[in-house]
């Protein structure tokens, strides 16, 4: 969606009129996807603006729990806040997804069938070779290699030294208002 999002965008363009023009290019495409039955849609930017991304997302509307584990799962002998050990608390649940016969998405009725996707994620059960995908669960990563030169700039010489020093200040403070009283202590 790259060229879509940058259309009427120019070097001519900057600050809040470069922001508007992106603003409208983006509710367009949404507006556009969105015209779909059962569509949540969204532009994703990567890599600082370089690239964009359509994402559309199937609302389902038929969604039941198949399976939750018992209470006791993570209670042992009745403590639910037990950190002294590590444990799995059985927080979690499985569900599956219904739709019509014809793939529609649709509120609960009998007649309803598992969602089939067309694609899915398979789950490897040999092991990983060299080059195959990993996907990882965890925080999403961010990359900086598409600032320019006067991003980097800002960011060494202004951005990140204040960060530091308001980040130390806070700490200060917390420092300060805790000193005398071990319980308040950061530790």
């Amino acid at each position: 969606m790259t060229a879509e999002m940058l259309k009427g965008v120019s070097d001519k363009l900057n600050g809040f009129a470069r922001y508007e023009r992106l603003a409208t290019n983006r509710k367009a495409l949404v507006a556009a996807c969105e015209g779909q039955p059962n569509r949540r849609c969204d532009v994703g930017v990567y890599y600082g603006g370089a690239s964009y991304y359509l994402q559309q997302k199937l609302e389902i509307e038929d969604v039941r729990l198949v399976y939750a584990p018992a209470l006791g799962i993570g209670n042992f002998g009745g403590e639910t806040d037990n950190w002294m050990w590590p444990r799995h608390t059985g927080d979690f649940g499985f569900y599956r997804a219904y739709v019509a016969p014809d793939d529609s998405s649709r509120p609960y009725a009998r007649d309803n069938v598992p969602y089939r996707p067309k694609s899915w994620l398979p789950i490897a059960c040999e092991g990983v070779k060299e080059g195959d995908l990993v996907m990882v669960a965890g925080f999403p990563g961010a990359t900086h290699q598409f600032l320019t030169a006067d991003e980097v700039r800002f960011n060494f010489a202004q951005f990140e030294p204040r960060l530091q020093r308001s980040l130390s200040d806070y700490a200060a403070q917390i420092n300060q208002a805790t000193a005398g009283n071990r319980e308040a202590q950061i530790h």
